[in-house]
C-alpha cells in the first residue's frame, strides 16, 4: 500500500514537471516579429461591373480581407474611363488595375482635364502583373477583309465599334499608321459606333450588323465570345511597320491560338499588355508590402478570375523590364517583397 502511494506520488511530480517544461517551452504570444499595420481602409476599383477586369479586382479584394479580417477593403466597379480618371484624381482610388497604357491613357484623358496636369495628378506605380489582355480585332465574315489595311486601302464604307476612350484612340492610331485619319475616313463613309466590344452589347453589335468590325482587348478568351458559333472573323495584327509601332505604345506580340473561339480555325497573330495592379505612388511601404503577401497567400482565389495568372517568378522579372520600358516605376513597398522572395537584388 505504502509502495503504491509513493509510486502514485512520483507519478504525480513527473507530470507536474512535464505540464511545466511543456508551458515554458510554448511559443510566447507576444508581439510577432512581423508588424503589420492595423485596421487599413482601401478602395479597389476595376473598369465597370460585368466585365473580367471586374471580377479580378473583386477577387484581389477578397484575397486582402481573408487575411487581414482587421482591414477594411471594398472593391468597386468606376463606371468608365473617365470616371476612373475622377476617382484617382480625387484620391479615392487607392488601388485599381490599369485598364490600358499609360501612353494611351493619357492622350484619352488630357482633353477632358485641360486645367489639370494629367500626368502628375493620375501618376501610380506598379505592383504585380495580374493578367495579359489580347488585342482583338472582330470583323463580319460579309466584309471580305482579309487585313485591317483592306479598310484604308479600299476606302471601305463600315461601321467601327470601338468603345469612347482607349479602343477609339488606338484605332485611330492604326489610321494614322497608313496615312490617314479618323476625319478623312468619315469623309469616304467610314462610321464610329461607341460600343465596347468585348462585352455582351458588342456581340449583338456585330451579329445584328449594328457594326461591322470592332476593335478591344481583353484577357483570353474574352467571355463574351466563348461558345458565340456567328459568322465571325478575328483579324491578324501581322503587319511588321503596325506592330513596332504598336511595341511603341508598350504592346508586344502575341497570338491567339486556333479553337479559343468557334470562328478562329487557325492561329491569329496580334498584340498584347499586361494588366497591372497599380495604386496611388504616396500609398505607404507596408501597406503596399502586405498586400502583395496578402495576394500570394490566397492566389487560389485569383485563379477563377485570371485566365492567365502571373504570379510568378519569371512573369515578375518580365514585369520589371516593361515597368522600365513604359517609364511606369514600381512601389517601393511591392519591390520589398520581390528582395525577400529572392526574385529580384
Amino acid at each position: 500500500m505504502i509502495i503504491r502511494q509513493r509510486l502514485l506520488f512520483v507519478l504525480c511530480v513527473i507530470l507536474a514537471l512535464a505540464t511545466l517544461v511543456t508551458a515554458c517551452a510554448r511559443p510566447s504570444p507576444a508581439t510577432s516579429s512581423e508588424q503589420r499595420p492595423q485596421n487599413v481602409a482601401l478602395a479597389l476599383y476595376g473598369f465597370a461591373a460585368g466585365t473580367g477586369q471586374q471580377l479580378r479586382t473583386d477577387s484581389i479584394a477578397e484575397a486582402i480581407r481573408v487575411a487581414y479580417p482587421d482591414w477594411k477593403v471594398t472593391s468597386q466597379a468606376a463606371g468608365g474611363e473617365a470616371a476612373m480618371i475622377n476617382k484617382r484624381i480625387a484620391g479615392e482610388a487607392d488601388f485599381f488595375l490599369t485598364p490600358y497604357l499609360r501612353r494611351l491613357e493619357l492622350e484619352v484623358q488630357t482633353p477632358l482635364h485641360p486645367e489639370i496636369d494629367l500626368e502628375k495628378a493620375t501618376a501610380y506605380n506598379l505592383v504585380v502583373p495580374i493578367n495579359i489582355s489580347y488585342v482583338h480585332f472582330f470583323a463580319r465574315s460579309s466584309t471580305g477583309l482579309s487585313s485591317i489595311k483592306d479598310i484604308i486601302d479600299k476606302k471601305l464604307q463600315l461601321k467601327v465599334g470601338a468603345g469612347p476612350g482607349g479602343s477609339s484612340l488606338l484605332f485611330s492610331k492604326i489610321l494614322g499608321q497608313y496615312g490617314t485619319s479618323w476625319t478623312e475616313a468619315e469623309s469616304w463613309g467610314l462610321k464610329r459606333e461607341v460600343v465596347i466590344i468585348v462585352s455582351p452589347e458588342g456581340v449583338e453589335a456585330l451579329q445584328s450588323g449594328r457594326v461591322d468590325v470592332g476593335l478591344s482587348w481583353s484577357e483570353m478568351p474574352s467571355k463574351a465570345y466563348i461558345g458565340v458559333t456567328s459568322d465571325l472573323k478575328l483579324m491578324p495584327l501581322d503587319d511588321p511597320e503596325l506592330v513596332q509601332m504598336l511595341k511603341g505604345l508598350g504592346f508586344y506580340e502575341a497570338t491567339i491560338p486556333a479553337g479559343t473561339y468557334p470562328f478562329v480555325t487557325k492561329n491569329v497573330p496580334t498584340v498584347a499588355q499586361t494588366e497591372f495592379l497599380a495604386v496611388r505612388p504616396d500609398m505607404p511601404e507596408d501597406v503596399v508590402y502586405y498586400t502583395l503577401k496578402a495576394i500570394f497567400n490566397n492566389k487560389d482565389i485569383l485563379t477563377a478570375a485570371a485566365a492567365n495568372l502571373m504570379l510568378t517568378r519569371e512573369k515578375i522579372t518580365e514585369s520589371l523590364v516593361i515597368g522600365k520600358d513604359t517609364g511606369v516605376p514600381f512601389h517601393p513597398g511591392a519591390l520589398r517583397f520581390y528582395r525577400e522572395m529572392g526574385w529580384i537584388e
